[in-house]
């Protein structure tokens, strides 16, 4: 491959530049190419695609070869399109030889790296149907000036691809593939673009996984001598996880009741396997924000606060207002225009995310969301909470979870007290290996609660129950009828805890509460399933809505958690109740299934058993495939030979459904300080980061009536603000933000 400069003293093109610099500074083109191949190749090495990754980011910026390009950076309104020339190049060198579906997987990449991944289309596509069929039929600039610095032919196109597709489903293992090289592509010219602009950024400097492995393991020698039956057992499974680190990497769980210490434990197995097998990073997938604000808290305090991320999936305010019907070419900086769109892209040992995050990345189209895909190759992947996969998603995403396994060096472990069916949405013959001992056992020691089923209830006569008991806890499925409940407790102790607070509200009532708790203070508390998992507090007794069998179990571990009594009582109940308007259909399916396994395991419905017979009747409530793949994902991908529809999976596969936004609450000082920082700082994200423990979501419909009434500021045109003036009225110290009906959910945020 020849790469020569034109003129070495003045290159003739040049890829950016910056304000008010001199012409001889601004950046030359094939510097460039050649500093972003470089890096993508990099960038692909863990997903062993770093050749095909160079080849994308050698000819991504072909058309700014183009006289019209140099023009538009001088300043000039000229509208260029500059990222389909590389992809007609390459479908024009491959055409008629084995490595034609190739050059159509980068074509995607290549013309995408601003706009995102696009539906292939079809041959009566014309120009600008926003296809990828339509856009190699543009009439573009000529750009024919790059075969002085470059020449094609000598790229060393691989005779094969690089992966083991899954059986029956080649389309969806190339697809895959494609969005794993679009990854290193667009993190490579995010980068490069950024070094140029603004300077080399320090980056990737964390302490490595064996060194965060031995933190860890001096951390856990305080728990070798344990004098309880309870953490004795706790350790038992530690060191069972710890033991089984060294099998190869592939798929394993972790069945622990809850309070069985998993959190540890599970970490504990993920260092130790990264260290012993030379992966590159541990992801924590969490299917609720408020699991992540404890498990973070527990994570940076033993590993360092500086190697550890928390990627919450409701703080991407750039992607989801910037990206919507926006396209980069249509800047007159669009260099500047892609440091704005700068997103979290995973370099960093220890992730924490949730399902949403996680699963939607996965599936995304547009480079903000897919940057970090490349960095989830070679990494042990936690999903916390197993049972709260996306049902409905099923399919797609545990075919993606094989992928991540077999292609990309991950390994992964499904991590939860009731654990789901899982091995029949992978492929025949895949074997998931289980690292407690006795998962039975552990289910009989853990044994605390005793489940009582109350039946119909009202909520005068569950409010009367909770009223007579010095400490209860009462979870329910609807943030208002939490909230309804909650305002018919009396006396003092009364706590309401949802996720219309705030993280950092909902912190400082978690303590108060957790103090009262211990002091033996009264302490009742009404709840949405924000406290169902991951909150470590100890109730005498608990009270819950009739819902999933599996959150019925996680609502359990917060009834004598740390066994100070021989047995506690559960009580089960179904509500009648004016503060109910609408149910969410997969809450609905669910209590439908536990009323029948409730009967049928009335003596032990926290058991494997029934935990079993729970997810079978659930998972064959529907046409299979319908209901784990209900919006059809799969058959975006369904063809061999490179026709897929990336853009449309990307719009299909939405976890929550409802359309929300985030508000920032002036909750305190600090939060009120970083608002006013956020008007007037030139890049956000820092600002944005520091405010994420200050934000609330809520629907669309909900969010609309908010705005309705002026109390809602919009920093930017883009971040939404309570507006401190409106602060006393519309966030209650003891609810939170107070919301006005909608036509919108009424359920869970996760």
């Amino acid at each position: 491959m020849g790469i020569t400069l034109v003129n070495e003293l003045q290159p003739r093109f040049f890829a950016h530049r910056r304000d008010g610099e001199e012409r001889n500074k601004w950046q030359p083109l094939i510097e460039h190419l050649k500093d972003t191949a470089t890096m993508a190749r990099d960038f692909g090495q863990a997903a062993n695609l770093a050749e095909l990754a160079y080849i994308a980011g050698l000819v991504h910026d072909l058309g700014k070869y183009s006289f019209e390009f140099q023009e538009r950076l001088t300043g000039k309104k000229l509208r260029v399109d500059h990222s389909t020339a590389g992809a007609k190049e390459l479908l024009v060198l491959l055409k008629n030889t084995p490595q034609e579906l190739l050059a159509r997987l980068l074509a995607y990449v290549i013309s995408g790296h601003h706009s995102g991944l696009l539906d292939y289309g079809d041959i009566t596509d014309l120009p600008r149907d926003g296809t990828l069929s339509a856009r190699l039929k543009t009439n573009l600039c000529d750009y024919s000036s790059y075969k002085n610095d470059l020449d094609l032919t000598s790229l060393p196109f691989p005779q094969r691809l690089p992966i083991r597709p899954l059986k029956g489903q080649m389309g969806f293992s190339v697809a895959f593939l494609t969005r794993m090289i679009y990854s290193a592509v667009v993190d490579a010219d995010f980068q490069e673009t950024e070094t140029y602009m603004r300077g080399q950024k320090p980056r990737g400097e964390y302490v490595d996984i064996p060194t965060l492995w031995d933190r860890l393991r001096c951390y856990l020698h305080r728990f070798e001598n344990p004098t309880t039956d309870i953490n004795r057992k706790r350790t038992d499974t530690l060191k069972a996880c710890m033991k089984k680190a060294t099998e190869k990497p592939g798929f394993f769980k972790l069945t622990v009741p809850t309070g069985g210490g998993k959190t540890l434990a599970s970490m504990a197995f993920a260092l130790n396997h990264a260290a012993a097998h030379k992966l590159n990073r541990v992801i924590y997938v969490i299917p609720f924000t408020t699991i992540i604000e404890q498990n973070a808290g527990v994570f940076k305090e033993i590993l360092g606060e500086e190697n550890v991320l928390e990627h919450h999936s409701n703080f991407d305010w750039e992607q989801k207002k910037r990206e919507a019907g926006e396209n980069l070419d249509d800047r007159t900086n669009s260099a500047y225009a892609k440091l704005k769109l700068a997103a979290e892209n995973w370099d960093i040992p220890i992730v924490l995310t949730t399902n949403v995050q996680f699963f939607e990345s996965l599936f995304a189209s547009k480079s903000s969301r897919c940057r970090k895909l490349h960095n989830i190759a070679r990494s042990v992947i936690i999903f916390d909470e197993a049972q709260m996969l996306p049902r409905e998603y099923m399919k797609p995403a545990m075919n993606a979870i094989w992928e991540l396994v077999t292609n990309y060096g991950a390994s992964v472990v499904f991590c939860t007290a009731t654990q789901p069916e899982l091995e029949k949405f992978l492929p025949e013959g895949t074997s998931i290996l289980e690292l407690a001992p006795n998962p039975q056992n552990l289910f009989e020691f853990y044994r605390r609660v005793e489940i009582k089923n109350l039946g119909m209830i009202t909520d005068e006569e569950l409010s009367t129950r909770l009223n007579s008991h010095e400490q209860a806890l009462c979870i329910v499925n609807t943030r208002r009828h939490a909230s309804g409940l909650f305002q018919m407790l009396q006396g003092e102790g009364n706590y309401h805890l949802s996720t219309l607070m705030c993280p950092t509200h909902r912190k400082q009532k978690l303590a108060e509460i957790r103090k009262r708790l211990e002091n033996k203070q009264p302490c009742r508390v009404v709840s949405t399933t924000v406290m169902e998992a991951g909150i470590d507090l100890d109730f005498p007794i608990g009270y819950r809505a009739l819902t999933g069998l599996d959150s019925i179990n996680q609502a359990a571990g917060r009834v004598n958690r740390n066994m100070h009594y021989e047995m506690s009582d559960l009580f089960i109940f179904e509500p009648k109740s004016d503060f109910i308007k609408k149910i969410p259909r997969f809450i609905s399916q669910a209590v439908e299934v536990s009323r029948m396994v409730l009967r049928d395991y009335a003596k032990m419905p926290i058991s494997i058993p029934a935990i079993e017979a729970y997810f079978s009747l659930l998972y064959n409530l529907q046409d299979p495939q319908i209901s784990f793949d209900y919006k059809l994902i799969m058959k975006c991908f369904d063809d061999d030979h490179g026709k897929f529809k990336f853009e449309t999976a990307a719009r299909q596969f939405q976890v929550i459904e409802d359309i929300t936004e985030t508000v920032i609450i002036p909750f305190d000082e600090q939060a009120r300080d970083l608002i006013e920082d956020l008007k007037y700082t030139q890049y956000p994200f820092s600002t944005l980061r520091k405010l994420q423990p200050y934000t609330v979501s809520i629907y669309q419909g909900e969010f609309d009536k908010l705005s309705t009434k002026g109390v809602i500021l919009t920093i930017d045109n883009t971040f939404a603000v309570l507006s401190p003036e409106y602060f006393r009225d519309t966030y209650d110290l003891d609810r939170g933000l107070i919301v006005p009906e909608s036509g919108g959910g009424d359920g869970l945020f996760f």
